[in-house]
């Protein structure tokens, strides 16, 4: 059971670091019940705490035995801090406001167009703070975040458009694994070509792309998309997987990206 507890206390423990400013939870304001989630906490500082100090935080929340500290900062969580309230795993991610401003800077300049680390979106870190629950933010950096990027750039839009929507139908692999009967080639293949459409849909519809979870729920609700654009995306997947049907998910495939070019245009 997700210990409510140990929670505050944390919160009010790292509010106190020295140099952290601002504190949020991704997600919005809602705890996680019955195990259907764990927590990722942004603390954004002047200067980030050391290990010692960071280790106190979750050692004061009574979470020391399932404690893991980071000695340094990774490519996109920052300095990441974890351990278990109860039954919930949490993280404590550490960015400096510099950098941080640097990241979201480069992102809606259009200078990361494309998914990094093989798994991880900019503009997946500009809707996080969209979503972010303010827990502490003594000089208003959260909030002052949340409102510039309340508003989608035009010119991310067009850079975003113009890259993925050129890389949705490589009709040279898709070709040779079609008449082939290639289905993991395919597999390869329209997986790529998915990645690619899906950020350039989102960008159509000026959302930013969050990652790969909960995709059909925000398709279905956007007002700019091909005509039952989740339902033929499930079903170019579905017959993907058998060699017979490659062709047929093909012809759903180039329909689709035939009339988002066209509503791209």
């Amino acid at each position: 059971m997700f210990d409510i507890g140990a929670y505050t206390r944390l919160i009010e423990a790292v509010r106190q670091l020295e140099g952290v400013v601002s504190l949020g939870k991704s997600g919005g304001e809602a705890l996680p019940q019955r195990d259907e989630g764990d927590i990722d906490l942004f603390v954004f500082c002047d200067a980030v705490p050391n290990i010692n100090a960071r280790r106190a935080v979750l050692e004061i929340a009574g979470a020391a035995a399932s404690v893991r500290i980071a000695e340094r900062a990774g490519r996109f969580w920052g300095v990441c801090d974890c351990a278990m309230l109860g039954d919930c795993d949490l993280c404590l991610m550490y960015f400096t406001v510099s950098e941080m401003d640097a990241e979201i800077e480069s992102t809606l300049d259009g200078f990361r167009l494309d998914r990094e680390g093989e798994y991880f979106y900019p503009t997946g870190r500009c809707a996080t703070f969209g979503s972010m629950h303010i827990l502490y933010d003594t000089n208003g950096y959260i909030a002052a975040m949340k409102k510039k990027l309340s508003v989608y750039p035009d010119s991310l839009a067009r850079a975003l458009l113009a890259h993925h929507i050129a890389r949705v139908n490589d009709e040279e692999d898709f070709e040779r694994a079609v008449s082939r009967g290639d289905v993991l080639f395919y597999h390869a293949t329209i997986e790529s070509a998915l990645d690619h459409y899906l950020q350039a849909l989102f960008a159509l519809n000026r959302r930013f792309f969050p990652s790969r979870k909960r995709t059909v729920q925000f398709v279905d609700g956007f007002s700019y998309k091909p005509r039952d654009c989740a339902k033929r995306l499930l079903r170019a997947v579905e017959l993907g997987a058998r060699p017979e049907t490659l062709e047929q998910s093909y012809e759903i495939w180039i329909a689709l990206c035939d009339e988002l070019a066209e509503m791209t245009d």
